[in-house]
């Protein structure tokens, strides 16, 4: 009997909840027609209610490393522009050019990502760039901004440094093995040193004391965080028990780092200490000479983290997977650097290097760091295209509409790349070559740019450059078809195989 209360129950629910949907639709409908908007094409689904099952379909794609090709599939089905339902509520898809540029530039303030993010990741990283818009975001950009001044980001002392443990480590003597771990650790080392001021130890497996579990930590309260927003209304079906023990560690973890910064503050602030070279590079000490809250220090440099991690080590494997799999273009570009210096490069010789640039915008072309980007309406607003038959007429977006956009597939669209737009082509970038705007996005674009994209881009073409002057072939040894990993950024699911020949001096 009370099996069958509770359906009834249920079936009411949720007959009420439809009831409202086609309310809602209703008048959605009528005051896009006032605004002169037509509706997208619709994703077909197979629960028109709540549309579970474009939920059910993503996250089979994750767990197969096959949700950029999900991606694709659905904008080669729909189009430029599309509309689905996530939980119930309105969900646009979109790579057109011009509605990107609206979310990301024009009307910025129309969209942002405070309620789509706040609520299911602060207890893990806080109040930040990251979680917040308006001013709060600003307080935070602000805060972050100096630290990645160019007299900051243009030492490669500490690159260098820790690229000499990598080298001793990986074969040279022609044998197979995957690249990709060694970068991962080597960026684990130098994220950690430039936000905290000393490096993990993960390369020479000498991790301070401190850190015992850390990593762990900080890998479940991300995912944590993942799989929250991704659940989004379902998301108090998740245990909350081992999520908030592992951000309880990060935070101890961080704040010893913390309290360091601000002790160093005060004995700069009362004269008894001068100012220190190694941490004036570090962000956290940075940030510090701005404030002293320990909470927002703590919460920044947490989300420093986050979007730190993995970004510039899979950039460099992705290059690295392009050059081992086109050997002529590795041989220029190697013959470019050597015509310059065959010892390390400076940061103003970089740019010079104009086929390393080329391979690493094309690299960024294919392989975004960040491939996806979601924010959500928090007015009443207007997307420029997508609407009636043709595509054209403007979308009206309601208060709460998710926005969706994939720049792996914008990056990849016939239209603006041509017919060889999947293939590896630097010399695309020749002569300067500059895309039509907001075709191409591999750092984001407009007030919420990464700041931290022309670090990434400088330390990439370093270590490049170092590893072409080491090493004289880099042989690809993997004959996988391409898989992308994703997370809040990407990296190849198979790895950097290759075998490397030294260079001879």
């Amino acid at each position: 009997m009370a099996a069958a209360s509770l359906l009834a129950l249920l079936v009411s629910i949720i007959a009420v909840f439809a009831a409202y949907r086609l309310y809602a639709t209703y008048t959605l409908r009528l005051t896009a027609q006032q605004h002169g908007c037509q509706p997208a094409p619709s994703y077909k689904h197979k629960d028109p209610v709540f549309g579970l099952d474009i939920f059910l379909r993503t996250g089979d794609a994750f767990s197969k490393n096959e949700f950029l090709v999900e991606l694709q599939r659905r904008f080669d089905t729909y189009g430029h522009t599309f509309e689905s339902l996530n939980f119930g509520s309105i969900s646009i898809s979109t790579i057109h050019p011009e509605n990107i540029r609206t979310v990301f530039s024009k009307d910025a303030a129309d969209w942002g990502i405070q309620p789509l993010r706040l609520h299911h990741m602060s207890p893990f990283c806080g109040t930040g760039f990251i979680t917040t818009d308006g001013l709060d975001w600003k307080l935070s950009h602000d805060l972050l901004k100096p630290g990645f001044h160019r007299s900051i980001i243009s030492d490669f002392a500490p690159l260098e440094e820790h690229l000499q443990i990598l080298l001793k480590q990986i074969p040279k003597d022609g044998s197979k093995f995957d690249l990709q771990p060694y970068l991962l650790r080597l960026y684990l080392d130098l994220n950690t040193l430039f936000l905290f001021g000393e490096p993990i130890g993960m390369l020479s497996d000498t991790p301070p004391a401190h850190a015992t579990g850390f990593l762990d930590a900080f890998q479940a309260g991300f995912n944590g965080c993942g799989m929250r927003i991704a659940l989004g209304p379902l998301s108090f079906l998740v245990p909350k028990g081992s999520w908030l023990k592992a951000c309880d560690k990060v935070h101890k973890f961080a704040d010893i780092y913390v309290d360091r910064a601000i002790e160093y503050r005060n004995k700069i602030n009362s004269g008894e200490d001068t100012e220190d070279e190694t941490k004036r590079r570090t962000l956290l000490f940075t940030m510090a000479q701005a404030t002293a809250d320990r909470t927002v220090l703590r919460s920044q440099i947490v989300q420093a983290m986050m979007a730190a991690t993995e970004t510039t080590a899979s950039l460099i494997s992705h290059v690295i997977r392009n050059l081992a799999s086109h050997p002529t273009i590795a041989d220029q570009v190697r013959a470019e650097i050597l015509a310059l210096s065959d010892k390390p490069l400076e940061f103003d010789q970089l740019p010079r290097i104009k086929s390393l640039q080329r391979v690493i915008t094309e690299t960024l072309r294919l392989y975004p760091v960040f491939p996806q980007m979601n924010r959500v309406a928090l007015k009443d607003t207007i997307l420029p295209a997508g609407g009636g038959p043709d595509g054209t007429a403007p979308v009206f977006a309601p208060t709460g509409t998710l926005f969706n956009t994939s720049f792996a597939a914008l990056h990849r669209d016939p239209k603006y790349w041509g017919p060889d737009a999947d293939e590896f082509r630097p010399s695309r970038w020749e002569n300067d070559y500059s895309p039509p705007p907001f075709t191409f996005m591999p750092f984001g674009a407009g007030p919420r740019q990464c700041l931290g994209q022309h670090k990434a881009t400088a330390e990439a073409s370093y270590i490049i450059s170092r590893i072409l002057q080491e090493f004289s072939v880099i042989k690809f040894e993997d004959d996988k078809p391409y898989q992308a990993q994703v997370a809040l950024t990407a990296k190849s699911a198979h790895g950097c195989p290759v075998s490397l020949t030294p260079a001879t001096r």
